[in-house]
């Protein structure tokens, strides 16, 4: 069973490759969240756990759903994230979370994918020739992640920490958490069509179109997936200033 988030589709992709590679379920973990429900694996079932990385780890939607899970028959378990760079301690968050279930994670992987981030000064999607590579180097590392998984091996390791991993995930990414993810900065511009695209595609159901003007607005569960700028038809869902002028990036199945 695989159970995934994702907000431009790149993780979308890897859940979605290994459960046609792995003949496993793959579950949305927003579908579920609500949901009172115990998950019992088949004999030799896999858990996978596969999101993207957000701010140099595990985003907080996830890390909560994993520490509530019910399940039982977990002997397999791994994770693959998705990356635009490095993942910091990505890795050791995971590590920690599992031990709070009592689990042993056998495989953990990243796998490269388009840069999505742009709410910050310095950051914006990959040129098409970076986004191209990557997206062909991705195929070649997913063949390696599910080639190990079909196996069942154990102790298979490769995060891509990056530089400076202990202050990007200790330092920086608490501040992100802290004051970054937030739908307090998005707004609409005057080319905003009123189509109901980010309503609907909302992966936390948090943006409503406006009864009197027809725009979106957003509510207080946003968890900085940015799906809804980099799908806006007009480019008109901005985030503050910092995005503008910046691309737009989902993935599209090659």
């Amino acid at each position: 069973m695989i159970f995934y988030f994702t907000g431009s589709g790149n993780s979308e992709y890897v859940a979605n490759a290994l459960s046609v590679a792995l003949g496993d379920r793959c579950v949305f973990i927003p579908d579920v969240l609500e949901a009172d429900v115990t998950y019992e694996l088949a004999d030799g079932e896999r858990l996978g756990f596969v999101f993207p990385v957000y701010a140099w780890g595990v985003p907080e939607l996830v890390a909560k759903f994993i520490a509530n899970l019910s399940v039982k028959g977990a002997e397999y378990v791994y994770f693959v994230c998705t990356c635009g760079d490095d993942t910091g301690k990505t890795k050791e968050q995971m590590l920690d979370i599992a031990r709070s279930r009592n689990w042993n994670v056998a495989l953990g992987y990243a796998v490269q994918m388009p840069n999505t981030y742009v709410c910050l000064p310095g950051f914006d999607v990959d040129a098409p020739e970076v986004e191209k590579q990557k997206l062909s180097n991705a195929k070649v590392r997913m063949d390696e992640v599910i080639l190990h998984l079909k196996n069942y091996d154990r102790g298979c390791f490769d995060t891509l920490p990056g530089a400076m991993a202990w202050f990007k995930s200790a330092v920086a990414r608490p501040f992100f958490n802290k004051y970054l993810i937030t739908a307090k900065p998005f707004h609409s511009q005057d080319n905003c069509i009123h189509c109901g695209r980010c309503e609907k595609e909302c992966p936390m159901g948090n943006i409503k179109l406006s009864a009197v003007s027809s725009r979106p607005e957003w509510g207080e569960r946003c968890v900085g997936c940015l799906r809804c700028y980099h799908l806006c038809p007009t480019n008109s869902i901005q985030y503050g200033t910092f995005t503008k002028g910046k691309g737009q990036y989902c993935y599209k199945k090659q």
